[in-house]
């Protein structure tokens, strides 16, 4: 078995890439401002440092999603939680580097003191650390629900079973709080320009907290509540969804409607003001600055991370979908129904779209959607290598299609085994590799419904397998590790290894000329994409680091180009192209 070399080949090369900006909702889920006027955001995987104009001046790859974001009062730091590892990280924004990993198993809450120590909340109680020796100790020992800290680092909002407070971090002195007449969940969390009064949603309620002040109730019930409180003893909030909600200005200690505001460009949830009285908020595109009520906000565009794609096999433009299921091509949204599920192979683009009665079968080409044959229940679907056929299946059973014919040309029945597999079609349509989630895999002859057994080598598992035009196979482990196979050979004649399937959203893809795979794969400085010589196994190119995993992986037809479902790092997009040079 030859190992995947480290280094690439010096005669493949990969262009730096173009990138497109899809228009949509924002993936981003978290931001402050710094006091320089600056923002820090959570994007996918990445820390986002953004200059006061909304350009990208650094991008952290996180590793996992960014979530949990706090900014040190100085701006010089910011931390993300990773709740499955049990860790905060504290990352130093001028370079990017983590200068911290600090032990936090099931934390509820982590964010800076005025200090630069980190606070911990967990169910242990409240922890203060310090990030430079990890040094701890205890403030509080009863558990804790929920923490936010002030942008100042002053104050923080505690929640504690059915109580929210809001408390001093120095000394975790409460100065004010609230009761709730049952379990007290603690959703968004709004501070004055002063951290000394905070609006945070407790439950269904949404409660102003003000140092030496009893709490009062700013709304009594809501779907979805966020509020910030002003210098002239208002608090601005957002009611209902945040994407469509009204933006009301109420009185912070009565709850009184003041006046209902418009806010130009849609509503947007507030999240910060700043000391100069600037407001930060979230919206459906991304971010927005402006002052007090956002009558001339200024709106900061964040891209949308593509759900899936692929491209137009007439023009090579890339054809993505957005969340929600609405396909663009070039980056303009196509107006046909909803789009479930797309795959490019070779000279092909199918889709499952929605019809009237039911999915769709259909073919992307030259901009148009024009539909094959009704899919019925079939949630899933997978193409040949040659594009010239399609699997489409459900829980129970599995259909395959003819691009010539429009015609199913084989059926598969294997109740409750295909619902949440991976299927791959070979090259002829004639068999079909089944990876149920739970079980061993297997191969299934179209023809008659036979099984056999995998042909891997023995004792190795298989989370996906794809298989190039000449009959190898790749077939990736749980672990990552992907073994390629010449056909009719049980023993692998390489391994490269990839990032482990269940953290990836596109699989390793063969060229159309079947010379190289596409494996989706990661280290320390974020996603990329190899390019594998399915002959010798060597890496001959890698893609720049990427934003966030890719997608979808899609090769043009000459397998000269790569589409990819991911934003360079370095870069504020939702899909790039990469051209491949000798």
């Amino acid at each position: 078995m030859l190992p995947a070399l480290l280094g690439t080949a010096a005669g493949l090369g990969i262009g730096p890439g173009s990138g497109l900006n899809l228009p949509g909702p924002s993936g981003v889920t978290e931001a402050r401002l710094t006091p320089d006027a600056g923002i820090v955001a959570c994007l996918g995987e990445r820390l986002l440092v953004l200059t006061p104009s909304g350009s990208l001046l650094r991008a952290v790859p996180t590793g996992t999603p960014c979530a949990g974001l706090s900014v040190s009062a100085d701006g010089r730091s910011a931390l993300t939680r990773d709740d499955a590892a049990g860790t905060v990280t504290v990352w130093q924004l001028a370079d990017g580097t983590a200068t911290a990993r600090l032990t936090a198993p099931q934390a509820t809450g982590a964010g800076f003191a005025a200090d630069g120590a980190v606070l911990i909340g967990s169910p242990r109680g409240l922890e203060r650390v310090d990030p430079a020796s990890a040094q701890r100790r205890t403030l509080d020992s009863a558990p804790v629900t929920a923490l936010m800290t002030s942008p100042d680092g002053t104050h923080a909002v505690v929640g504690r079973a059915s109580r929210v407070q809001l408390i001093a971090t120095g000394d975790a002195a409460v100065r004010s709080g609230h009761a709730c007449d049952d379990s007290c969940p603690v959703g968004t969390v709004g501070f004055s320009a002063d951290s000394r009064s905070a609006a945070v949603q407790a439950g269904s309620q949404l409660v102003a907290l003000r140092a030496g002040f009893p709490s009062t109730i700013v709304v009594r019930e809501g779907r979805t509540l966020a509020g910030l409180p002003q210098r002239d003893g208002s608090v601005l909030t957002l009611e209902g969804d945040t994407r469509t909600g009204e933006v009301v200005r109420r009185d912070l200690l009565t709850g009184r409607r003041e006046r209902t505001l418009t806010v130009p460009g849609g509503p947007l949830r507030p999240i910060q003001l700043s000391a100069t009285g600037d407001m930060l908020g979230i919206g459906a595109a991304g971010l927005a600055v402006g002052p007090a009520g956002w009558a001339t906000a200024r709106r900061l565009p964040l891209p949308t991370l593509a759900a899936g794609g692929g491209t137009d096999p007439a023009t090579g433009q890339p054809a993505a979908l957005l969340p929600g299921g609405t396909l663009t091509l070039a980056g303009a949204p196509l107006t046909i129904p909803p789009v479930t599920a797309l795959q490019t192979m070779n000279r092909a683009t199918w889709l499952l779209v929605t019809g009237s009665g039911g999915l769709n079968l259909a073919q992307l080409d030259a901009g148009k959607v024009r539909t094959v044959t009704p899919a019925g229940n079939a949630t899933h679907l997978s193409v040949n290598h040659w594009g010239n056929a399609a699997a489409i299946w459900n829980d129970d059973r599995l259909s395959v299609v003819s691009q010539k014919t429009g015609k199913v040309t084989a059926t598969l029945s294997a109740p409750g085994q295909l619902g949440a597999a991976r299927v791959t079609l070979s090259p002829d349509a004639t068999r079909a590799f089944i990876l149920p989630e739970q079980g061993e895999g297997f191969v299934a002859l179209l023809a008659n419904g036979k099984r056999f057994g995998l042909p891997t080598a023995p004792g190795r598992r298989a989370a996906d397998v794809q298989i190039s035009g000449k009959g190898v196979l790749a077939f990736t482990a749980p672990d990552g590790t992907t073994d390629l196979y010449q056909p009719g050979n049980r023993v692998p004649h390489a391994t490269v290894r990839a990032a482990p399937p269940v953290r990836t959203l596109s699989p390793a893809r063969f060229s159309p000329d079947s010379t190289l795979l596409a494996v989706p794969a990661r280290d320390e400085r974020g996603w990329r994409v190899d390019l594998v010589n399915t002959a010798t196994g060597r890496v001959d190119a890698r893609t720049p680091a990427l934003a966030d995993p890719p997608s979808f992986i899609t090769w043009a037809a000459d397998s000269r180009a790569l589409t990819v479902g991911a934003s360079r790092l370095d870069r504020l997009d939702s899909v790039t192209v990469f051209p491949l040079a000798d």
